[in-house]
């Protein structure tokens, strides 16, 4: 008994099973300018093939698929509003550009580029991630406001959105995927993510000045038993036009209530609520009480602190929660169960 016992003192500690998920930091960040309280998670990519960026995209639970900024991966000069400066195919540092124009669509704004092919690195240089394979995605030259047709950008605007996802995708033939969707998990985990609680303080902040705090929030590969603990749904696909899963639930203010499929978006800094054309407000005030009832959920309450987190859109296909909740909350998906879970509180 005696040399078990010196033996187990010298071995390491055992390996818990979410030990094993691979676990990206994310930059956590408040927009400097107004509106005020747009609040954004970003992932930092690394490299794309041969070619180091260490450029952070936003990071979307909301969209399927990742785009780049052109002057973040390619020469400047051959970047432009009006296109890539290319008239064949073009390999640089691993990174193949295509001629083969696509445009993606987002909440209010379309984003135009060439697809390219390259592998992805993505974290920090002390936690990498990498997909497999070489995977599609898109260099973008421009951003255009759908409702103006107004080119819009600018230093504080994301350089990129790192879609997560798992439904459908994004581009010719729905080709570009969530970047998850190409990286192999640890032996005995199923391919997914969860994302764990960001907290509550927020640091007005901006990535070009690299002031930005970081959370360790974002873990690839889902370990079966760590879904105990978390309350899981088969995912719904509100339509084939939408690349994200959604819960169906109930919001609920005051009297009022509004039932719809509900995506969890880390890409949109309010909740955003179905109404029809006859509502005579556009938002809720500072300090309502909010209830979102999901189907096989705890409930979830919150008081609004601001003017408008809460807004009303009409004809809206489904409700948004936006990153409000990931402050105290879980968010997991299983791309192999095709199982969307929650956790409350932790």
């Amino acid at each position: 008994m005696a040399i078990a016992s010196a033996l187990a003192a010298t071995l390491p500690p055992a390996q818990s099973e979410d030990e094993l998920s691979a676990t990206v930091p994310l930059v956590k960040l408040e927009y400097p300018g107004r509106p005020k309280n747009i609040r954004m998670l970003y992932v930092t990519v690394l490299s794309l093939g041969k070619r180091a960026v260490n450029q952070p995209i936003l990071l979307d639970t909301g969209s399927s698929g990742m785009t780049i900024d052109c002057k973040s991966v390619l020469p400047a000069e051959i970047c432009s509003n009006t296109g890539i400066k290319i008239t064949d195919d073009l390999e640089i540092d691993g990174i193949r550009v295509s001629t083969k124009r696509a445009v993606m669509n987002y909440g209010i704004y379309d984003v135009y580029g060439n697809i390219a092919y390259a592998p992805v690195a993505f974290g920090s240089p002390e936690s990498r991630v990498s997909t497999a394979t070489t995977i599609p995605f898109l260099i973008r030259y421009k951003q255009v406001r759908r409702s103006t047709g107004e080119i819009v950008g600018g230093p504080l605007w994301p350089k990129g959105i790192f879609g997560i996802s798992p439904v459908g995708g994004s581009g010719p033939d729905r080709m570009i995927k969530s970047p998850l969707a190409y990286v192999n998990s640890a032996p005995g985990l199923h391919k997914g993510y969860y994302l764990t609680p960001i907290g509550t303080k927020w640091k007005v902040c901006t990535n070009n000045d690299s002031s930005c705090p970081q959370v360790e929030a974002l873990h690839i590969g889902v370990p079966p038993d760590l879904k105990k603990d978390f309350r899981m749904e088969s995912w719904k696909q509100p339509s084939w036009r939408y690349n994200f899963p959604t819960i169906d639930a109930c919001i609920s203010w005051g009297s009022e209530s509004t039932c719809r499929p509900t995506l969890y978006d880390t890409g949109n800094s309010t909740i955003v609520v179905f109404t029809d054309a006859s509502v005579g407000y556009s938002s809720l005030r500072g300090g309502t009480k909010l209830l979102v009832k999901a189907e096989g959920q705890e409930d979830w309450e919150l008081k609004t602190t601001y003017t408008p987190e809460v807004e009303f859109v009409p004809g809206l296909a489904h409700n948004i929660v936006g990153i409000r909740y990931f402050e105290k909350n879980s968010l997991l998906l299983d791309f192999e169960t095709r199982e969307i879970g929650l956790r409350l509180g932790r």
